[in-house]
């Protein structure tokens, strides 16, 4: 289709057609406030805040939020009509509205008071009794309400209706006397509740893990990669004197869409654990890097299969490049096992894509309940349905997310029967003509699958309908660490000496070890006749990660490394030093290099981003009418 030739403000422009009016203004730096609107979800035009003049049209202001734009229109967003029915839906949004601002966790990054400033009256007419509620409401452990705060703009109840497919918040009364509440008064259960946060414009939603905790200018903040699964959603840590007080999303199209789940929001405290290991310990007595390495190297060396080593999820693609030198080295036969990890093996080829999936109209998701092992691919999915008109077939043997969609066919398989099911699934009905697009999601049923046999089976049926892969691996770096050659599968039992890195292994330390080095961030229980080094958090580590469809993302960590901390890399130089493997690197930019040259999955390290990326334009200035 043609573009839309229209004018905003004196200015010409050309938008796709179907562009909304609130949007077309964006692409010329134009602001239109709105509160109800989000570019995620589907227009209401509740809050009327982004009214604007325009014509043709009727002359009265209308909402640039639900209005498409049309050949030849023009549009006034300054205009006395347009200037002050946007102060008049500001006046309203205030009468009950508390003055809360200096204690509320929302100031200093609020629409409303950036709104008030720019386009409101400068004193209200309005001299009247507030309207009160109770407050705050515990909607869950993780989320308040203030009711007192909100401007009924719906975001919330329309992200869970529309996004997380959950029916968790409704609205109860009428008129004035509404108020956003839970269904039945429960506690909120979805594991992305707090995506309504992010996009609460007033301070009606907070977080009640950081809640009193800073203000916006009181912090700084970094862009980074979430390390809670294999995902790697866009996020943004904010730190306030080394500790790490809040983590929000970043909109990332390609992969996130600007959702994370509760995971990555939340379950970041034990950076700030006030037990954190900082200095060594040998049996539970304090001692130098030096000494406790030296240990470490002299009892694991040349153990061979007799040393287990249990491996982080979320070891950066450089850490698992310099591990894989001490495994061909001096270390060369240990039991490797990944902590997470699935049985999926390497993929040969360049895998789907999530963004991909948005175009799909067949999704295939093989034995995995996506809700739990990658959140965000779980909404990318339900946007292709709801959004796109995708069909869903699920091959798992337990109840799913996604069977909340009464058209989604769910194929109950017995344990380890899922390729038998896959490979039925091309005569199946809506695989005969789907008519665009087949996206194929396969797990490992948790371990209950022969990955060998449904891998293959997977691949015949993408062959057979035109259809795309993707593995769903788990473990934060998994992908990385297999491209790398160190995500290990094996077994740990009867190894004489373990390295356990990270937590410890999901089946505990084996009873045969009679060496243990830890090298944790945290204290944990067996570990008190072991030699532990201390180790950075995700929030103070530099790298990079892989995520589930191959793509290398950079980490920014919000906290510098304080002494005797020691980042991941430097501590493997000094063990490989100690083993007798030279492993000199001056920073992380050469190990990345190196690695670039080497491992061709790992080409984009050669050229990491900028570190300060351009800050987004803001727009400022009073517009009073």
């Amino acid at each position: 289709m043609p573009d839309i030739n229209l004018t905003i403000d004196g200015k010409k422009l050309s938008v796709p057609a179907g562009t909304l009016i609130v949007e077309a203004a964006k692409t010329i730096g134009i602001e239109i406030p709105v509160f109800c609107y989000h570019h995620k979800l589907d227009p209401v035009g509740a809050c009327r805040l982004c009214l604007v003049d325009f014509s043709p049209g009727p002359p009265r202001p209308q909402t640039a939020c639900t209005t498409p734009v049309s050949e030849g229109m023009v549009v006034r967003t300054q205009s006395a009509m347009a200037v002050q029915a946007r102060a008049d839906i500001l006046e309203f949004e205030l009468a009950n509205h508390p003055l809360d601002c200096p204690v509320c966790d929302k100031g200093g990054e609020c629409p409303l008071q950036d709104f008030t400033f720019r386009h409101g009256y400068p004193t209200s007419r309005i001299d009247g009794p507030r309207l009160h509620f109770k407050k705050p409401i515990p909607l869950s452990d993780k989320i308040a309400l203030d009711r007192e705060r909100c401007v009924l703009c719906y975001r919330c109840t329309r992200y869970y209706d529309e996004v997380a497919w959950e029916q968790e918040l409704t609205t109860d009364e009428r008129g004035v006397q509404s108020f956003i509440t839970s269904q039945f008064d429960r506690p909120l259960q979805s594991i992305f509740s707090g995506n309504i946060i992010d996009l609460c414009p007033v301070g009606a939603l907070t977080s009640r893990v950081w809640r009193f905790e800073s203000r916006p200018w009181d912090m700084s903040h970094s862009e980074t990669i979430c390390s809670r699964c294999s995902v790697g959603c866009s996020v943004t840590q904010w730190q306030r004197r080394g500790q790490l007080v809040r983590v929000t999303s970043r909109e990332n199209d390609d992969i996130d869409e600007g959702w994370i789940c509760d995971r990555g929001r939340f379950d970041y405290t034990d950076v700030n654990d006030p037990s954190r290991v900082r200095t060594p310990t040998i049996a539970g007595r304090k001692s130098t890097w030096a000494d406790a390495i030296n240990l470490v190297a002299a009892r694991i060396k040349g153990k061979g299969a007799k040393l287990g080593i249990s491996l982080a999820q979320d070891v950066t693609n450089e850490e698992a490049f310099l591990f894989r030198r001490l495994l061909d080295g001096p270390l060369k036969g240990a039991k490797v096992k990944m902590h997470g990890r699935t049985a999926i093996p390497a993929p040969a080829d360049p895998t789907m894509r999530i963004k991909e999936i948005d175009d799909a109209r067949v999704i295939i998701v093989v034995a995995s309940d996506i809700e739990n092992d990658v959140p965000i691919i779980d909404l990318r999915v339900k946007k292709a349905v709801t959004k796109r008109g995708a069909k869903v077939i699920v091959v798992y043997p337990e109840g799913v997310d996604l069977d909340r969609n009464p058209s989604t066919v769910h194929i109950r398989n017995a344990k380890g029967a899922a390729a038998a099911e896959v490979r039925k699934l091309a005569s199946h009905e809506l695989l005969k003509n789907p008519g665009g697009p087949v996206a194929i999601l396969f797990g490992d049923g948790h371990g209950s699958e022969d990955m060998n046999e449904l891998a293959a089976a997977c691949g015949d049926l993408a062959e057979q309908v035109g259809g795309k892969e993707m593995p769903l691996y788990r473990a934060t770096n998994e992908r990385g660490a297999l491209a790398a050659g160190v995500a290990g599968w094996d077994k740990l039992d009867g190894v004489e000496a373990i390295l356990s890195w990270g937590p410890p292994p999901t089946a505990g330390i084996p009873r045969s070890a009679k060496f243990i080095a830890a090298w944790d961030h945290l204290p944990r229980p067996g570990y008190e006749s072991a030699v532990v080094l201390p180790a950075a958090t995700f929030a103070e580590r530099q790298g990079s990660y892989t995520n589930v469809e191959g793509t290398v993302q950079f980490l920014r960590p919000p906290i510098p490394v304080q002494p005797p901390l020691k980042e991941g890399w430097e501590v493997l130089c000094e063990l490989g030093a100690a083993l007798g493997v030279r492993l000199d690197y001056p920073g992380i930019f050469p190990i990345q290099r190196e690695l670039a040259s080497k491992v061709p999955a790992f080409a984009s390290l050669a050229q990491p981003p900028s570190p300060d990326p351009a800050p987004p334009p803001v727009l400022v200035g009073p517009a009073h009418p």
